[in-house]
């Protein structure tokens, strides 16, 4: 490529979109009119229901270019914002993605940010079919927009689950976290923690895998971290919930690291964001406390309980203690 040496201000935008164009799906299939429009023209889903989710990332916020190329941030954006279809159990079929970026941007950068972009969203089944492109004077802002389709009846809601439901989550938590502290630290060690914050995933098969073998009666993808999303679900459902600090799956990994940096194992990874993974509860008296599905573990931590029961975290043998909100929020 001739341009890679130079900025977007020495290329323009009108260069920049006809450079990407031929990473877009052109019309055909479920697009009836794609790029050259000011709109996307696309088939409905006949009886399904409509999905729709918008996700802004900025740099320095949501990422940081320090720990990522380009085009690994855009992968990470577009997993970021597919996992919220993921935990609706829906199916990502199109994605729509803003950018905003400084003039100083060198154009195979720009390139780069949006073939992550796009590379993640065809994994996930739903391309990138259009967009806009902006100038900025303040840091990469990347907005997607993930559409997609769940059957009637199918979609699961954060507000469902009832009294004596099991609370569950896929995987490990506290890896994401512990992965940015690394990058912080200047770890040379804990490449999979770092893989874990760098290269997050959308469990959307995952997701449709529980749907369709249990009865499951909320869900969530934990972004802001396990306590904050737990109490996302029980604010929406009007309930409590009480989590055993000892069945918490934690990676080995991830136990030497807090033992190096002598964190509460607990605590920490109670309050790791940006993990992905699925919380959930279920009702189904067929579902094991422990099991694993499209090779991913899924361990039962807790039960939901009466309102006024609020939170609770049970330590030990013979006390529980507030679950208080730990995790990201934003303006705070």
């Amino acid at each position: 490529m001739t341009t890679h040496k130079k900025t977007l201000a020495e290329v323009g935008e009108l260069e920049f979109i006809r450079h990407i164009r031929c990473l877009i799906p052109g019309d055909g299939g479920i697009f009836l009119r794609s790029v050259g429009d000011d709109c996307l023209v696309a088939e409905s889903f006949a009886q399904d229901h409509i999905l729709a989710t918008t996700d802004t990332f900025v740099d320095g916020v949501h990422f940081t270019l320090d720990y990522f190329n380009f085009e690994q941030a855009g992968g990470r954006c577009m997993a970021a914002a597919v996992s919220d279809i993921a935990a609706m159990s829906g199916i990502p079929e199109y994605s729509l993605v803003s950018l905003a970026m400084p003039k100083n941007t060198l154009f195979n950068d720009a390139v780069s940010l949006f073939t992550g972009l796009q590379k993640k969203a065809e994994q996930y089944g739903c391309p990138v079919a259009g967009g806009e492109t902006t100038s900025t004077p303040g840091p990469v802002t990347v907005t997607v927009t993930v559409i997609g389709r769940v059957e009637p009846g199918r979609a699961v809601t954060r507000s469902g689950t009832r009294l004596d439901d099991g609370i569950f989550i896929t995987g490990t938590i506290g890896d994401a976290m512990a992965g940015l502290m690394a990058f912080e630290r200047n770890e040379k060690e804990f490449q999979v923690l770092k893989s874990k914050f760098v290269t997050p995933e959308a469990l959307v098969t995952l997701s449709r895998s529980l749907t369709t073998a249990y009865s499951i009666t909320s869900m969530i993808d934990v972004s802001d971290g396990l306590a904050a999303d737990l109490r996302h679900i029980c604010e929406e459902s009007g309930c409590g919930a009480e989590i055993d600090a000892s069945l918490l799956p934690l990676s080995n990994e991830y136990k030497k690291f807090s033992e190096k940096y002598s964190l509460d194992t607990v605590d920490f990874a109670l309050s790791s964001g940006e993990e992905f993974e699925l919380l959930f509860t279920s009702d189904d008296g067929s579902i094991p406390e422990q099991f694993t599905l499209e090779d991913r573990a899924i361990t039962r931590i807790g039960t939901v309980i009466e309102t006024s029961g609020g939170l609770k975290l049970y330590r030990g043998s013979s006390y529980t203690e507030p679950l208080i909100q730990k995790g990201y929020e934003h303006f705070k």
